[in-house]
């Protein structure tokens, strides 16, 4: 009976520090799921400046500090491991903690260590234009008689009592227009639906984006194509940006396009071709900035690079650049520009029509001259839209 009951009390101490042990895993488990939703919350609104201190600190207020009481918190991003490690909206939170025992310790074993693992992602997002500014009168504008049509969501920032104007008999229309101040419709103009005001406004969808590194030396210098010229560029730093004019043919092969000052102008019926290609615009070395300009008569057929970092995005424009000239887009109906156009700190004037796969703006304000249409068929993209929406736990 000694023995038998010697047994049973091994058993019972051992499910008592088992049960113990699954019991600290539960509460563990909850603690990295809301580190790694909170991570990603704070990836999307603020980018990665804050993403440690703000996972450790989910993980904190659900009883587990790193560093404390023999805890250890690690977040990764993109994760060290798992099916996202190439997602770099994707968060990961590892948690361990050495734990006692209180019956094992007879047989030799003081303590066990509990795991944790949790990831989460930024789901799809459901806008396709985000107007910036805070506080400009007309951030977003649709003037001159003309039909824009959106077929995803608009947010405009803009806390003004015309943050989104519709006028001159112009239209516009979407899945819903979200305004974080008013709006005003005139001279037999109409905006269906009508938008929903007084909304928060939103943090910019592509704060997380990592810049690419500007080298110091240049590729080329005040790059110049015309005179019916046929040729084709390759990725680079181009110092003083690139003019392509006078009817010649260029095609963009595929990467990423540093403008270095200067920007990019398309004037007098020149054609302008390229497949995965982003340009990032800036300035530095002596070289101003310089706007994107893509003048109506010209023939653009462009697409961005369907993965990578840069997967979705056409147009990067630098946000250190601060308040700049703005840029214009105006290409007809039958450009083809399948990408994110993003102009964070700038003005943008579109026109463009309905040939676009997807087409994403974002910029500081906007204005429509010409008629447009915002397409959202994000079906060549692996990883869906470069526009993210609210966390998911994925792993």
């Amino acid at each position: 009976m000694l023995l038998s009951l010697t047994v049973l009390l091994s058993f019972l101490g051992l499910s008592i520090d088992v049960g113990y042990q699954e019991y600290v895993k539960t509460r563990m488990q909850a603690a990295a799921d809301a580190a790694a939703m909170g991570g990603a919350q704070e990836l999307r609104a603020s980018g990665p400046t804050n993403l440690q201190a703000s996972a450790k600190g989910d993980s904190a207020a659900n009883g587990f500090t790193d560093q404390a009481n023999g805890v250890s918190v690690i977040v990764n991003s993109p994760p060290s491991t798992g099916y996202s490690t190439t997602n770099s909206t994707a968060v990961e939170v590892l948690i361990s903690q050495t734990v006692p025992t209180f019956f094992m310790e007879l047989i030799g074993i003081s303590s066990g260590t509990v795991t944790a693992r949790a990831v989460a992602q930024l789901g799809p997002g459901t806008n396709c234009l985000y107007v910036l500014d805070p506080s400009a009168a007309g951030a977003l504008s649709v003037s001159g008689g003309v039909t824009v049509a959106f077929n995803c969501g608009v947010m405009v920032n803009s806390s003004s009592a015309t943050a989104l104007s519709v006028t001159g008999g112009s239209h516009a229309t979407a899945p819903y227009f979200d305004v974080a101040g008013k709006y005003t419709v005139g001279g037999g103009s109409s905006i269906s639906p009508a938008p929903i005001t007084g909304v928060a406004a939103a943090s910019d969808p592509f704060l997380s984006l990592t810049k690419p590194t500007v080298p110091a030396i240049c590729t080329y210098t005040n790059k110049s194509v015309g005179n019916g010229a046929t040729t084709t560029l390759t990725q680079g730093t181009y110092c003083g940006g690139i003019n392509i004019g006078g009817g010649s043919h260029v095609t963009f092969s595929g990467g990423t396009y540093i403008l270095k000052g200067g920007g990019l102008t398309l004037s007098n019926g020149a054609t302008i071709t390229g497949s995965g290609v982003t340009f990032f615009n800036t300035a530095g070395g002596g070289y101003s900035y310089g706007p994107i300009v893509l003048n109506g008569g010209t023939t653009v057929s462009m697409s961005a690079p369907p993965t990578g970092s840069m997967a979705g995005i056409l147009f990067f424009q630098d946000s250190s650049v601060g308040a700049a000239a703005a840029s214009s887009i105006s290409n007809g109906a039958t450009a083809v520009m399948n990408g994110a156009l993003y102009f964070p700190t700038t003005a943008l004037t579109f026109s463009g029509g309905s040939s676009s796969a997807y087409t994403i703006i974002v910029a500081d304000t906007l204005n429509f001259s010409n008629g447009a249409t915002l397409n959202n068929n994000y079906s060549s993209l692996p990883g869906g839209s470069p526009v993210k929406g609210g966390p998911l736990l994925s792993e």
